[in-house]
């Protein structure tokens, strides 16, 4: 059986995700759709664990995602996407497939008017840049740290939508329409 490493490190990155919204479940007022995550990043983590990498022509395809572990995070996506209230950004989801995807997840431009929300962006994005860097440089066999990890880029990116929807009102005042 063919499991690659970068299967492993996307299904230890699922179960911390699931790790990090479990604990945020309890006397939470999306207490339903939190627990509707976890069992989505549980379903990933076991096909990643069990989904054999593709081979093609003798050689192990790396960069492919199972298809049952795609959708059961697409699912998580629209989850968080459908319920604001979860406080859960969908682009946390694309943090378990990074490994395999080799690509850094990407943060939409803001363009703010105002120098104090351009600053506030500015830092949200070195630090959601900084843990992104540690998470990714982080041994797979430590799951505290990529919990912890986990769990402060679910908060940067909460913060970024927030920054992101008080740049669209700023923006949006006729003092500041360019």
């Amino acid at each position: 059986m063919t499991i690659t490493a970068t299967a492993r490190d996307a299904a230890t990155r699922a179960r911390a995700l699931a790790y990090v919204l479990l604990s945020r479940t309890p006397l939470h007022p999306a207490q339903d759709v939190l627990t509707q995550m976890v069992e989505h990043l549980d379903t990933a983590a076991v096909a990643f664990e069990t989904d054999e990498a593709p081979v093609m022509d003798g050689v192990t395809v790396t960069n492919t995602t199972p298809i049952e572990a795609g959708i059961a995070l697409m699912q998580c996506m629209a989850l968080a996407e459908d319920n604001p209230r979860a406080g859960i950004a969908d682009q946390v989801f694309c943090y378990v497939t990074a490994p395999i995807g080799r690509r850094p997840v990407e943060l939409p431009q803001l363009n703010p008017v105002s120098t104090q929300l351009a600053r506030q962006e500015g830092r949200l994005r070195a630090q959601i840049a900084l843990v992104t860097h540690d998470l990714d440089t982080s041994s797979t066999a430590d799951e505290t740290t990529r919990i912890a990890y986990l769990a402060v880029l679910v908060d940067l990116h909460r913060n970024f939508v927030r920054l992101a929807a008080s740049v669209e009102v700023d923006n949006a005042r006729p003092c500041n329409r360019r």
